[in-house]
């Protein structure tokens, strides 16, 4: 589950996006009884104007003989869509996809909608050839090309995965930047073993790629392995080297290994390459509490918090440097406050 809940970032923009909120895209049924074609009108736009409960009191009611019909069963799964409410979505979209002609609108908004129920539910085998669809008739659909790729990914079918996200940025499959753009997918997937084999073949075929020894660096760091990941954070270095993420890493795998002087070239290249990013300065900030350098510790804690008002780790830093320069009343203060966007973030997650 934790897996699946990291898949979920974007799920809120892709659901507005396929919301089908415009009335008119949905086909009338052809050979319905009169008075039940004038409760599905009115029912349909009872829907288009958000009245998504009273439009599926309407539809329900209606003769047991047009309970199936293909554009009542289409209504009713794009309503209960719209409730987020996708075991039912799915029940009534399966029959009006089964039942529809297939060069139908109606057909294909329903396919889409079942696709991303069947996602959003954690149904990751049964969405995919309903994503699949999709991707053949939108080939440039970036939103359904990226839920597609998670989902190959979640599935463990790394292959298909890199060629849903070569398709997303329009590069070749078996390039090395699609095995770069697949293995950062899968660490934001927590699949970072299978990331590590995506990211070797990357190097395999272009040594001199940026960012590849980059995200292998970051792993061995994750893994507690130090001194790899200094070694291979070099490597980026070498051939990457006005990327400024990879001197924060740096300096941040030397304070890990209680080496401050050597952490504090890098972390200043850092801030120098991207002076509005709050993280070197941060980690800086500790370098020089940990040096017994009051002043600059100070001074660059609070440039850095200037930038990210709410750092639980940078208030903390804060409220060290000032206890040990007994400045007992401010430092209470920085605790404090540190202490209460600690519990705040623990809230909201």
């Amino acid at each position: 589950m934790i897996k699946f809940a990291c898949r979920l970032m974007s799920v809120n923009l892709l659901v507005a996006l396929f919301a089908f909120a415009a009335a008119g895209q949905t086909e009338q049924p052809k050979s319905q009884p009169v008075s039940s074609s004038s409760l599905v009108a009115q029912a349909q736009a009872l829907l288009s104007a958000g009245r998504i409960d009273a439009a599926i009191e309407m539809l329900r009611s209606l003769p047991t003989s047009s309970s199936t019909d293909t554009t009542v069963s289409h209504l009713l799964g794009w309503a209960y869509y719209q409730k987020s409410d996708y075991t039912r979505a799915i029940e009534h979209l399966s029959i009006a996809v089964r039942q529809g002609p297939e060069d139908s609108l109606q057909y294909r908004q329903g396919v889409q909608m079942l696709g991303l129920s069947q996602y959003l539910l954690g149904h990751l085998k049964e969405a995919i050839p309903f994503l699949e669809q999709i991707g053949k008739w939108s080939p440039n659909n970036v939103e359904i090309a990226y839920v597609l790729g998670l989902s190959y990914i979640q599935t463990q079918n790394l292959n298909k995965a890199r060629e849903a996200f070569a398709r997303m940025f329009n590069i070749q499959p078996n390039s090395a930047p699609a095995y770069l753009i697949n293995a950062q997918m899968l660490i934001r997937q927590r699949f970072e073993e299978f990331a590590e084999k995506e990211l070797q073949k990357a190097l395999e075929l272009d040594p001199q790629l940026p960012q590849a020894n980059f995200s292998l660096g970051e792993l061995a760091i994750f893994h507690a392995n130090i001194e790899r990941g200094i070694e291979l954070l070099q490597k980026e270095i070498a051939v990457n080297p006005a990327f400024g993420m990879a001197y924060y890493r740096l300096g941040e795998a030397y304070t890990r290994q209680l080496k401050w002087d050597e952490a504090v070239t890098p972390l200043q290249k850092s801030i120098w390459l991207n002076p509005s990013f709050s993280g070197p300065y941060i980690v800086l900030g500790k370098v020089h509490l940990k040096k017994g350098d009051l002043p600059n510790a100070e001074v660059i804690l609070r440039r850095a918090l200037k930038m990210d008002p709410n750092n639980v780790s940078g208030h903390h830093l804060l409220a060290q440097v000032l206890q040990k320069a007994n400045r007992l009343e401010e430092a209470k203060k920085e605790f404090e406050l540190a202490e209460r966007l600690r519990t705040t973030s623990d809230k909201d997650r």
